[in-house]
């Protein structure tokens, strides 16, 4: 294994073996694994400009969420997957009234059965933390800063941050590019 730290690659070829770096350089290789990461998806909903919207996928996004988290705080996770339950609980620690929304009628259905969703969800409230399903955000609400968020049912929350964790795409362009 050869490790160069610093070195984006751009191109993959695979009839030549080898991998083109930002930097120029080309190294062959004989076997190739490519953990490419995930970007956050953000879903068409309006407002997610607003200050006081976060994504949960980087150590800066954890920071940006801690120093606006805290006691009294009203924090709504949109998105029941893992991700979305981590932040959840990980808002809800720092003392934040968490809510999560989410889309699908169990939690983390991708990974459970509705048996298990069920006993997650159990959970989660045992834990303090109210869960919403079968429930889509139709907006985030306020004026520059978030204020609440707009659901399907016409339902509406009051919310000081909004944590939008509704799914990660892998960074598939490299593999799909290559020749």
């Amino acid at each position: 294994i050869d490790l160069r730290l610093g070195v984006r690659i751009v191109d993959v070829d695979r009839d030549a073996k080898t991998l083109t770096g930002d930097d120029g350089s080309v190294s062959p290789y004989d076997v190739l694994l490519l953990a490419t990461g995930s970007s956050a998806f953000m879903p068409p909903i309006q407002g997610l400009d607003k200050d006081g919207v976060f994504v949960f996928r980087t150590l800066d996004d954890t920071r940006g969420l801690l120093e606006r988290s805290g006691a009294g705080k009203k924090a709504i996770v949109i998105g029941g997957g893992l991700l979305g339950l981590e932040a959840a609980r990980g808002l809800q620690v720092q003392g934040c009234d968490v809510t999560v929304v989410h889309l699908m009628s169990t939690l983390m259905e991708r990974q459970l059965d509705p048996d298990g969703g069920q006993y997650l969800l159990g959970k989660m409230e045992d834990l303090g933390v109210r869960v919403l399903l079968g429930r889509t955000t139709t907006a985030i609400l306020g004026n520059g800063h978030v204020e609440g968020v707009a659901l399907s049912d016409d339902s509406v929350l009051e919310a000081d941050l909004v944590v939008v964790v509704a799914g990660s795409p892998a960074n598939g362009a490299l593999a799909h590019n290559a020749h």
